[in-house]
């Protein structure tokens, strides 16, 4: 059963029998009603995101070739070693992508956000899967096998296009981590590492943009350790900018933060104009 995708004010809702299609308290109902939830750009989509880079037109023939699947938090959707069968594009909720390396150490990657697209490096190359991909919340994705998968880059170049520039933002934001980590103190990394998350899955709480991710989780992402993230959010320079709570961290002032980050405050978190 193929999924179906219906624009409703330029906000996708993505329906699927086989997840409880349309009925009443369908969990593709649920989904739907998660996604227009979400603060959103023009497309429906985050423009950043792969499925934001792509026309309407585009973005519809790439949706029409997988199957949309419900996952609960803290499953793998797949593990590193494995072949390269498919690829996942996340149409709802965040998945963390983490790699270990040779001394046996676990190392966060990334988090990727509604519209992105994962596992699609093992599939181009054909070969094994390099990280594991697990869900951080409730996620819906849509399943796309790589025959299909690799046909659809070959005949649309838009599509081939956005992967390459997803790609370049990826790569792009590893050395920005990797830049920060030579050039900042912990505090600095944590206002930058959260203004982007945020901008990138703008959450809200009390009207205040909130970030769902653990301390531990925080620090693999700077590349710090736990007790001095820890110690860096209670401290003096973050105290008044962030409130911690129990897996996230809420941004009380987000003009503050972008001040102490060095960069500009990403545009999905600052106030409407009237």
């Amino acid at each position: 059963m193929w999924p179906v995708t219906r624009y409703q004010g330029g906000e996708p809702a993505i329906l699927c029998a086989r997840s409880g299609g349309a009925g009443p308290g369908g969990t593709a109902q649920r989904d739907a009603r998660a996604l227009r939830r979400r603060p959103m750009t023009g497309s429906g989509w985050h423009d950043h995101s792969f499925l934001g880079r792509l026309s309407r037109s585009a973005r519809e023939t790439v949706l029409q070739l997988g199957r949309v699947q419900t996952v609960q938090p803290n499953r793998p959707l797949m593990r590193q070693g494995e072949p390269g069968a498919a690829v996942y594009v996340l149409l709802d909720g965040r998945v963390g992508v983490e790699r270990i390396v040779e001394n046996g150490a676990l190392s966060l990657l990334g988090i990727r956000h509604a519209g992105d697209l994962v596992g699609e490096m093992a599939v181009i190359n054909d070969d094994v899967r390099t990280a594991t991909v697990t869900t951080l919340d409730r996620c819906a994705v849509s399943v796309i096998q790589a025959r299909p998968f690799m046909t659809c880059l070959t005949r649309h170049p838009e599509a081939m296009l956005a992967l390459s520039r997803m790609t370049g933002d990826r790569l792009t934001q590893a050395n920005v981590y990797r830049a920060d980590a030579a050039g900042y103190e912990v505090d600095v990394r944590l206002a930058r590492a959260l203004l982007y998350q945020a901008g990138r899955s703008p959450e809200r709480e009390g009207g205040r943009p909130v970030v769902r991710l653990r301390q531990k989780q925080l620090a693999m992402l700077i590349g710090a350790q736990e007790g001095t993230v820890q110690k860096a959010l209670k401290g003096p320079t973050l105290r008044d900018l962030v409130h911690c709570g129990r897996g996230r961290v809420a941004l009380l002032d987000p003009p503050g933060l972008a001040d102490l980050a060095d960069m500009p405050l990403p545009l999905q978190l600052c106030p409407p104009r009237r």
